[in-house]
């Protein structure tokens, strides 16, 4: 266990050291926000309704703002590390150690999102005072608290998605536009922009039984409110079921894409 919280730690220095990219990239999901926030206004007022979307107004406002930084939070980036991994050769050396490669992984994505953890806190600290004071919205204690578990989750199982992804590293060289093209089209179906619910009643229905929108859309509906605290245990079932799904998926595809590595000598 210790190599891991080692890897964990490290990961924790490197997102202290690498705060300013962070911090930059979030910025830049600022205009996205008020532009947005400017579009519902108007289509909340055209509408008449007290929902759109299955979202009040203030609770369309939390989620809008909450989403770039979840977005961000979430995306651990491993599929980048791993392709480096097994481009550069580095991967030879996680080989001849004892340790878990994926576990290793794993600890220093967590690790690296730790700022972005504080960062998430003190963000929805300010957008619950804001939409308090603008528009008397309240946020339960209750779901405060079954948020953060599930935003975690949704960071592991959004880790365990993308390291799926990044074996494909092992078969393909040029890879990383790929990437770049999957996380995009991955964060937009999550819920990423706006709810999945704005994709129409099918995609939400087929969306319930995939794992995307457990990274993205359902940790803010928890903390906006818009499902009641039964339906928020679930979503966490569900998360911990997907993790453990993937979990497995990600063993067997780095099992086989060893295999590979080894036979043409990598």
């Amino acid at each position: 266990m210790r190599k891991y919280r080692t890897a964990f730690w490290v990961g924790v220095s490197n997102s202290m050291e690498y705060r300013f990219d962070f911090f930059m990239g979030l910025l830049g999901t600022v205009f996205p926000i008020v532009m947005q926030v400017f579009i519902w206004l108007s289509m909340y007022s055209e509408s008449g309704g007290e929902k759109l979307y299955g979202y009040t107004f203030p609770q369309m406002l939390l989620y809008v703002v909450v989403a770039g930084a979840v977005s961000k939070f979430t995306a651990t980036g491993v599929e980048y590390a791993v392709n480096e991994d097994i481009h550069s050769g580095g991967i030879a050396k996680y080989l001849v150690k004892p340790v878990n490669y994926i576990g290793f992984r794993l600890c220093d994505a967590l690790g690296n999102r730790f700022s972005a953890m504080v960062t998430m806190a003190a963000l929805t600290a300010a957008a619950v005072g804001v939409l308090f004071f603008a528009v008397d919205f309240r946020v339960s204690f209750v779901s405060v608290l079954l948020f953060f578990p599930a935003l975690i989750l949704a960071a592991i199982l959004n880790f365990f998605l993308f390291f799926c992804i990044s074996m494909l590293a092992f078969w393909l060289t040029e890879i990383g536009n790929f990437f770049h093209a999957m996380s995009v089209v991955i964060m937009v179906m999550s819920g990423g922009v706006f709810p999945v619910s704005v994709f129409g009643s099918a995609y939400e229905a087929i969306a319930a039984y995939l794992p995307l929108a457990y990274t993205i859309n359902e940790p803010i509906r928890i903390l906006a409110g818009a499902v009641p605290a039964a339906e928020a245990v679930r979503v966490i079932a569900a998360q911990l079921i997907w993790i453990l799904l993937l979990s497995a998926l990600s063993r067997i595809l780095w099992i086989r894409g060893l295999k590979k590595y080894v036979a043409v000598g990598g």
